[in-house]
């Protein structure tokens, strides 16, 4: 009688594609956190001026077990994202991840986004 031998490649490939998943988040993380330090940069009358940068060189991303997150430790960060009593907002990190919604999911569908 002849011998059938099974073998899985269950675990390679979940490793595969977790692997994959943790560089795609990378590049998300990576693509939204150049867009929100180039948002909080902006000039203009409607735009908070840059005196330190210190905002801009705080922004950054981490990666976790299949999650990004991206943000600053800086107190007034959230205050100028979602304003004041005393000041309107000045959304710099929600706008980031809207204008590269198409960049960010051709990241994660595996494409690299090339703008022509």
């Amino acid at each position: 009688m002849a011998e059938v031998t099974i073998r899985s490649y269950r675990k390679e490939r979940e490793s595969a594609i977790l692997s994959g998943l943790q560089k795609s988040l990378e590049k998300v993380g990576a693509i939204v956190e150049r867009q929100a330090k180039i948002n909080v940069s902006k000039t203009g009358r409607e735009h908070p001026q840059v005196v330190t940068g210190r905002l801009r060189s705080s922004i950054i991303h981490e990666v976790n077990q299949g999650s990004v997150s991206i943000g600053t430790n800086v107190y007034y960060g959230k205050h100028l994202e979602h304003g004041t009593v005393n000041h309107p907002p000045y959304p710099w990190l929600y706008p980031a991840i809207e204008e590269k919604r198409g960049e960010i999911i051709e990241t994660l569908k595996g494409r690299e986004f090339t703008i022509e």
